[in-house]
């Protein structure tokens, strides 16, 4: 009862804490106001007048023109005659009914002119989020609604403390730190419950969350790597009120990217503890422990291999690009590019810390499940 007490009092008083931090909008830095602001309205494609090559583009660009109606806004019901660029992409090209935003603006002398946006997905968007969500109930059953909470809470705490405070000038990997630590103490316990083994699984993750923290500055470090990849990071850097260290984004964004891999093997390898234990209650601390850790092992290499995926997967057209060589640099150019090598941080980064995060959760839960047993 009294462990519950301390337990619950310790996430309230986080919540008393943190929640000015992440409601107090004053920490965000305010976007300019521009000269000429853009009104964002839906629309639908009535009429598709033809398509003709772009005269102005050394691709093989082409112009759709288009009736649209807007559906929203002062101008709801209003015909507009609009042109989008197909960039000669089939599967950019917007046919009758499809749904799509617009850009109003308007010219000096007051006219309006309108734009396409993009093609109007967050009704489709929408749909498959309640698919996924009503299959996670089936599977999981209500318990399933508090991984939900879980992450919502984690994208309210990117969202309205990290992005803020680094926008703010603070140092992002720091930030980042504060954030993940906030994020685990909160949603583990929101996802999991209270228990023992829940407690274990989140102790480990913050003993492997720090041990990746210093993982990833000394290999960032000794790879040399700026994380000035392209045009985008430059303009992160200068584009904002205050100078962004992006080199401490890098290392932020492998702190937050370890921190889910990390919470999932904590979790199952401390649950898998304890249900050793439960069913052989003769096991001694030594034995569960090397029984726990054959288990943890090939949680281990299936887990390598999914980060690995995971990083691969996201990073795809950027490794095309560079292995298609249209420049014809020699491979050993290639590999020392820092886009490459920065991916091969962030993997080898977030999976050491996986892989020492099993002995320590393996132990601790081996430790505490037996523990009872030697009292009696």
């Amino acid at each position: 009862m009294y462990y519950n007490a301390v337990k619950n009092f310790i996430l309230v008083f986080l919540l008393c804490i943190f929640s000015p931090l992440l409601t107090n909008p004053a920490n965000a830095q305010q976007a300019s106001s521009s000269p000429q602001k853009a009104e964002f309205i839906k629309a639908t494609v009535v009429g598709v007048e033809g398509i003709k090559q772009n005269p102005y583009s050394d691709y093989h660009s082409s112009i759709e023109t288009l009736d649209v109606v807007i559906e929203d806004g002062v101008d709801t019901g209003k015909t507009a005659h609009v042109q989008y660029d197909t960039q000669g992409i089939n599967s950019l090209v917007l046919n009758i009914g499809d749904t799509i935003i617009l850009a109003k603006t308007n010219n000096p002398s007051g006219q309006a002119t309108y734009s396409v946006e993009s093609k109007y997905r967050l009704a489709p968007i929408s749909l498959i989020t309640i698919i996924f969500i009503v299959l996670v109930v089936l599977v999981v059953g209500w318990r399933g609604l508090g991984s939900f909470i879980g992450l919502a809470i984690s994208l309210a705490i990117i969202f309205m403390y990290i992005v803020p405070q680094i926008l703010a000038g603070a140092d992002p990997l720091t930030v980042c730190m504060i954030g993940a630590i906030i994020i685990l103490l909160i949603t583990t316990y929101t996802a999991h419950g209270i228990s023992k083994q829940t407690t274990i699984a989140l102790v480990s993750t913050l003993l492997a969350l720090f041990l990746t923290y210093g993982l990833s500055i000394l290999f960032v470090n000794l790879s040399l790597v700026t994380g000035y990849i392209d045009e985008n990071s430059i303009a992160v850097h200068f584009g904002t009120e205050h100078l962004i260290d992006v080199k401490g984004l890098l290392l932020g964004g492998i702190i937050i990217g370890t921190l889910g891999a990390l919470n999932d093997i904590t979790i199952t390898q401390a649950a898998t503890m304890f249900e050793l234990a439960q069913t052989d209650r003769q096991l001694s601390h030594k034995q569960l422990f090397w029984k726990g850790l054959r288990v943890g092992r090939e949680h281990v290499v299936s887990l390598i291999n999914t980060l690995v995926l995971a990083y691969a997967g996201s990073s795809l057209t950027i490794f095309i690009f560079l292995f298609y060589n249209s420049s014809y640099y020699p491979l050993w150019v290639i590999l020392n590019n820092e886009t490459l090598n920065e991916e091969i941080i962030r993997t080898i980064s977030g999976t050491m810390g996986l892989v020492l995060v099993v002995p320590i959760v393996t132990f601790m839960a081996a430790y505490f499940a037996t523990k009872p047993q030697k009292r009696v």
